[in-house]
C-alpha cells in the first residue's frame, strides 16, 4: 500500500516537471548571439542582465559605452603625451582643459544614440536581460555632421584670431579653436568605433600646430609684469614669476620694461613671529595681498588674498616654513586666476585684502589677550584703510609727458557744467605723516542732483589703476570723507571723476604727499 502512494506520489511530480518544461518560455537567442538578429555590420551591441530590468538595461548601455571608453581612453593618453612633449611642460593648464574637456564630451554624448531593442525575463530565476544597440550608419550620419560642424567653427575662429590686432581676443579665440579641435578629435575617435571601416574624417587643420601658435604668442607676444612690496618681495616674486612660466606665461624682469606690460601683478607679502603661548614650538605668521591688473583699463579683474601660520621647533625652521607656503599658495592662485583672466574664463573676485587683514585681527587678539588695556580699534572705528597698496607705489610713475596729457585730458573733457569737486585733505604742496584724512566735497549746479554711479577714482602711474571700489564706502551724495587712509611713502597722484543726473560730468586730479 506505502509503495503504491509512493509510485502515485512520484509520478505526480514528474508530471508537473514536465509541464512547467513544455510552458517554460524559451530563451530567446539574442542573449547568447546578439549578432542572429542585429549583424555586427550594422549594428554595436550590448546585453546586459539583472535583478531588475533598469539594472539589465543599465548594464547594457555599460557594455557599448566600453566600447567607446577604450578607443577615448587610448586616444586621452596620445593627447596627454602629446601636450607634455611638444610643448616642454609649458602648458599644464591646456592640458588639463583638454583632457576634461575629452572626459566631458565622451560622458555626455556616448549613449545619444543607443537604444534598447530587447528585454526579456526569465520567469524560473525572475532575471531580468536588456540587449542594447547602436545603429552604426544613424550614428555615423551624426557624428559626420558634428565634425562637420566643428571644422567649420574652427576655421571660422582661426580667421578671426588671425586678423585681430587685440591679444586677449587673439588669445582667447585661439583657444575656442584649440577646444572645438579637441572636441573634434573626440568625435572622430566615435565615428573611427561606429564605423565598420574604422575610419573618422580627414582633418586640415593640425591641432599641434594651433597649440604651438598659442604658446609661442603667450611667451612672446604677451607680457606679465609682476611687483612685490614687503618681506622677503625677491623670494615672493621669483616664486610667482617661476608659476606664471611653468604655466607658459611670458614675464617681464625689468622695472624698465613695465610700460611692455598687458597684465599686471602688484601685491605685498609680510612674515612675522608670533606669540602664542607654546613650550615647545615657535610660530610665525605670514600673508599676502595680491592685486591682478588689466594695463589696458587700469581695472582690477583679480584679488588674491591668503594668510596663515606655521609652527615648527626653532624660530628659524618656522619661518622657512612659512615662507614655503605662502610661495606655493600665493604662486598657484596667481597663475591660476590669471590663466583664467587671460583665457576669458572670470571668476568672482575675492575680497580684497582679506589675507593680511585677518592676521593683523589675529595678531590684535593675541595683543589683547595679555593686556586687557588695548583698544580694540574695531570699536572705535580706526582700522587704517588701504587706497594704496605698497606693491602698487612700486610701480613706475607716468613720464612727465604722460602726466601733462592726462590735465590736457581733463581739460577737454570736463563739463563746465558739473559739479565742483572740492579737495580739503590733502591740501596741494603739503606733506603729511601717514595715516591720511581724506576729505573733499562734490557741489553741483543748477540744482542738479550728483549721480554716484558716474564715480570713478584713479590713481595715476604708469598706468591709471582703478581703485573706485576702495573708495565707495566712504561716499556719499556729499563727498568723499575717510579717516586715517594709509598710503605708502611718497608722491600719490590720484584723479576724480563724478557727474550729474543731468549727465555732465567733471574730473579734477589732486596729490597727497607722504613723509
Amino acid at each position: 500500500m506505502k509503495h503504491a502512494k509512493f509510485t502515485l506520489y512520484a509520478a505526480g511530480i514528474l508530471i508537473l516537471l514536465i509541464t512547467s518544461l513544455v510552458h517554460a518560455e524559451k530563451q530567446p537567442v539574442w542573449i547568447t548571439n546578439p549578432a542572429s538578429l542585429y549583424s555586427e555590420r550594422e549594428y554595436l551591441v550590448g546585453v546586459g542582465e539583472g535583478d531588475t530590468s533598469k539594472a539589465a538595461e543599465d548594464r547594457a548601455y555599460g557594455i557599448i559605452a566600453r566600447i567607446f571608453k577604450a578607443e577615448i581612453d587610448s586616444r586621452t593618453t596620445e593627447l596627454e603625451k602629446y601636450l607634455q612633449t611638444e610643448t616642454k611642460g609649458k602648458t599644464e593648464v591646456q592640458r588639463q582643459v583638454a583632457i576634461e574637456e575629452m572626459t566631458k564630451i565622451t560622458s555626455e554624448k556616448v549613449l545619444e544614440d543607443v537604444k534598447i531593442a530587447e528585454r526579456w525575463q526569465d520567469k524560473t530565476t525572475a532575471r531580468y536581460y536588456a540587449l542594447a544597440v547602436i545603429n552604426r550608419s544613424h550614428a555615423a550620419a551624426v557624428l559626420r555632421e558634428r565634425i562637420n560642424s566643428l571644422d567649420a567653427e574652427a576655421k571660422g575662429l582661426l580667421r578671426t584670431a588671425k586678423e585681430t590686432i587685440d591679444k586677449f581676443e587673439k588669445i582667447r579665440t585661439l583657444r575656442r579653436a584649440i577646444r572645438a579641435l579637441i572636441s573634434r578629435d573626440v568625435y572622430n575617435t566615435d565615428l573611427r568605433v561606429v564605423n565598420p571601416a574604422g575610419k573618422g574624417l580627414e582633418n586640415s587643420i593640425n591641432l599641434a600646430d594651433i597649440t604651438r601658435e598659442l604658446e609661442v604668442f603667450l611667451a612672446k607676444e604677451f607680457n606679465i609684469y609682476v611687483a612685490v612690496a614687503g618681506d622677503n618681495s625677491s623670494t615672493v616674486r621669483k616664486a610667482v614669476i617661476d608659476g606664471l612660466n611653468r604655466d607658459g606665461f611670458s614675464v617681464l624682469g625689468k622695472e624698465a620694461e613695465a610700460n611692455m606690460a598687458d597684465l599686471l601683478i602688484v601685491g605685498e607679502a609680510a612674515l612675522w613671529k608670533t606669540d602664542i603661548p607654546d613650550p615647545k614650538w615657535k610660530y610665525m605668521r605670514w600673508c599676502a595681498d595680491f592685486q591682478l591688473i588689466d594695463t589696458k583699463n587700469g581695472k582690477t579683474f583679480g584679488n588674491i588674498s591668503r594668510s596663515g601660520k606655521e609652527g615648527h621647533l626653532t624660530l628659524s625652521e618656522a619661518e622657512n616654513k612659512a615662507m614655503r607656503v605662502m610661495q606655493k599658495e600665493i604662486a598657484f592662485a596667481i597663475s591660476g586666476q590669471a590663466a583664467n583672466f587671460i583665457y576669458g574664463e572670470i571668476k568672482p573676485l575675492e575680497e580684497a585684502g582679506v589675507g593680511c587683514g585677518r592676521e593683523k585681527a589675529a595678531v590684535s587678539e593675541e595683543k589683547k589677550a595679555k593686556d586687557k588695556n588695548i583698544t580694540d580699534k574695531k570699536e572705535t572705528g580706526d582700522i587704517p584703510v588701504t587706497l594704496i597698496t605698497q606693491a602698487e607705489a612700486l610701480l613706475p610713475d607716468m613720464s612727465d609727458v604722460q602726466y601733462e596729457n592726462v590735465g590736457r585730458d581733463i581739460e577737454s573733457k570736463s563739463d563746465s557744467r558739473g559739479p565742483i569737486i572740492k579737495v580739503i585733505t590733502p591740501e596741494e604742496g603739503k606733506t603729511y605723516a601717514p595715516p591720511l584724512n581724506i576729505e573733499l566735497y562734490f557741489i553741483t549746479k543748477d540744482l542738479s542732483e550728483i549721480d554716484l554711479s558716474t564715480l570713478k577714482v584713479e590713481y595715476l602711474k604708469l598706468f591709471s589703476i582703478d581703485i573706485t571700489e576702495r573708495v565707495l564706502p566712504y561716499v556719499n551724495k556729499e563727498g568723499i570723507k575717510i579717516s586715517n587712509a594709509k598710503f605708502p611713502s611718497g608722491t600719490h597722484n590720484l584723479k576724480i571723476t563724478i557727474g550729474d543726473k543731468r549727465g555732465a560730468v567733471t574730473t579734477r586730479k589732486f596729490t597727497a604727499v607722504i613723509k
